[in-house]
Parts: structure tokens; sequence; C-alpha cells
């Protein structure tokens, strides 16, 4: 997916986004990726180890706090799937970060 809108610390170009929740049929909110680990330190992150399943080649950090809405047709290609632990350790930051 492109983040053709990015701004500011927004991780802009193409790059792997994490479907995070469905809002609607057409709706999803997503979250960018990146290999950047410096961005580890910051709140709201979500470290990602390479695996087949999930299809990242490097570790990877899920930024929660740089979510945001998008319609389902931007999604450009599934690379993978995300075991039940990191579903659950992203799910529970992205709690603490629609509630702080």
């Amino acid at each position: 997916m492109e983040n053709i809108n990015a701004m500011g610390h927004m991780q802009g170009g193409v790059r792997p986004h994490v479907v995070v929740t469905q809002v609607t049929g057409e709706t999803v909110t997503v979250a960018p990726c990146t290999s950047v680990s410096k961005k580890a330190n910051q709140k709201y992150v979500v470290e990602i180890l390479p695996t087949k399943e999930n299809g990242f080649s490097t570790i990877s950090f899920v930024l929660l706090a740089q979510s945001f809405a998008a319609d389902t047709s931007l999604l450009e290609k599934k690379i993978g799937h995300l075991d039940q632990n990191e579903i659950a350790r992203i799910q529970l930051e992205y709690v603490k970060y629609v509630t702080d």
C-alpha cells in the first residue's frame, strides 16, 4: 500500500501494512511497517520477526500510532499472515493507543 498523503513523521512510499481492524465491509484500519530499528523504542510499536508465514524478510516494526482508515481497494497484495501471538501483541498495543 502506498501512503500518498504521508505528512510529518508518517511513513511514506510503498510499504507493508498490517490490517488492525475491519471498520466496515470496505474500510479497514491499517498500520504501516518499517524495518528502521530506531522506531522500536517509540510508543505503540510492535516488533515482528520475519517468518515464511508472515512474508517479512527482515525484522519489522508495526507503527500503530500511524494507523489510519483505508479503503480495501488500496490494498495491493497480501504478503502473509501473522500468528496468534503477533496478533495478540498488536491488538494489546492498539488498545493502549486508542485509549491513551
